[in-house]
């Protein structure tokens, strides 16, 4: 899907992200952005859901602030990207992914949930990877252990899943299958 607001997304995100390098890996976290937004236009949503999804990660890991998505964008996306936000890492992990579950949790609308599904899939096939290629070693990076990477992942799943049904959200589930596996020997 291509339109003027996606174009403008895009750059608001690069200029946001700047050439940031995820926690794991080599990718950047714009490569991340355009992954999550190219899965929720394949699974057939629409401009705002993937105008949403390159700015998902924006209000929690950059400056940018609310004002910007809300004017080049409207309070739609604007509210969209809020539901999927974490507060910001002054706040201990726990209580960061319990707000982001209870947020989530009360979203209207199916795009926050499939922004969400789709930032999931993403996470969970880049940890798989990440996990096969380097073992038990490659969690070292992250702030939570193994056990608490586990459980977040199976409560935003677990949660997703007792109200709402959507292919995107089983491709979530086959996905974190993958992710249990692989860490299952490294726990």
């Amino acid at each position: 899907m291509f339109s003027p607001q996606v174009e403008l997304a895009i750059t608001t995100m690069l200029e946001a992200h700047k050439l940031r390098r995820r926690k794991a890996g080599q990718a950047f976290e714009a490569t991340h952005a355009l992954s999550v937004a190219m899965i929720v236009g394949d699974f057939g949503f629409g401009e705002p859901a993937v105008v949403a999804a390159i700015l998902h990660d924006t209000l929690e890991d950059t400056t940018l602030e609310r004002g910007i998505i809300r004017d080049r964008f409207g309070a739609r996306v604007l509210a969209i990207v809020e539901d999927v936000t974490e507060p910001r890492r002054t706040v201990p992990w726990r209580r960061r992914k319990e707000s982001y579950i209870a947020r989530l949790r009360q979203s209207p609308g199916d795009d926050a949930r499939a922004v969400a599904s789709a930032d999931k899939i993403h996470n969970l096939s880049s940890m798989v990877v990440g996990f096969d290629t380097e073992g038990a070693k490659f969690a070292d990076v992250f702030s939570a252990g193994l056990e608490d990477m586990v459980w977040y992942q199976r409560q935003v799943h677990e949660m997703l899943s007792e109200a709402w049904t959507h292919p995107i959200l089983d491709e979530h589930g086959r996905q974190l299958d993958q992710f249990l596996t692989v860490t299952r020997d490294a726990r």
